[in-house]
């Protein structure tokens, strides 16, 4: 299963073009899928009651908070590798990777005789692959932004040692809000090896 994440608050915008292509891209190759926009599911902020820290072993903590977390948490397992689609805010990743970092707790085990959290174990390894689009040049992105740094936090706990960046930069004027050719073929370079591998896999 490959999960592709839309972490763009705008309908209909850069990423959302990007992550269509994706799909059907995936669909055209037969390759087994899941996209997941971000700004469609309800997910709380952390109340830091660590209660979901509590429990040893290597099995996900319970939180307590009732919302999507729970099934994104799921569906995200359950992947071989996850492709995240998201602007650059503020040389950021969107806020709501933060909020999801912090209920992200739930990987990690912090009884009260633990000066600090011990990341749980997950049973396999996932690949990442990372797209961001900017009105900066893609090749600043790394340079000025804390995107990057905040991806792999968010891929630490699932275990993703394989990551792989794609910047696509002047993404910031409404006349840019297009798929260009070199982009076309930036995310058909991305099926296509993911296709390959999962025949390779298979």
């Amino acid at each position: 299963m490959i999960t592709i994440l839309n972490f763009s608050p705008r309908t209909n915008g850069i990423n959302d073009k990007i992550c269509d292509m994706l799909c059907d891209g995936f669909t055209e190759t037969k390759v087994n899928y899941q996209c997941i926009k971000l700004r469609e599911l309800t997910i709380h902020e952390c109340s830091n009651c660590r209660s979901c820290m509590k429990s040893p072993g290597d099995d996900v903590g319970t939180c307590h908070l009732t919302d999507d977390m729970s099934q994104f948490i799921k569906s995200i397992l359950q992947s071989k590798c996850i492709i995240m689609s998201s602007p650059i805010n503020c040389y950021d990743l969107p806020s709501k990777l933060q909020v999801i970092l912090e209920r992200m707790s739930i990987f990690c085990h912090w009884s009260d005789d633990m000066y600090a959290p011990k990341v749980r174990l997950m049973p396999h390894d996932i690949k990442g692959i990372l797209i961001t689009t900017s009105a900066m040049p893609g090749v600043m992105v790394p340079l000025v932004t804390k995107a990057r740094k905040t991806f792999r936090l968010f891929a630490k706990p699932l275990r993703v040692k394989r990551i792989t960046y794609y910047h696509l930069g002047f993404k910031g004027r409404a006349t840019d809000m297009t798929v260009t050719e070199k982009d076309k073929k930036t995310v058909r370079c991305i099926v296509e090896k993911l296709a390959h591998d999962a025949v390779a896999t298979a």
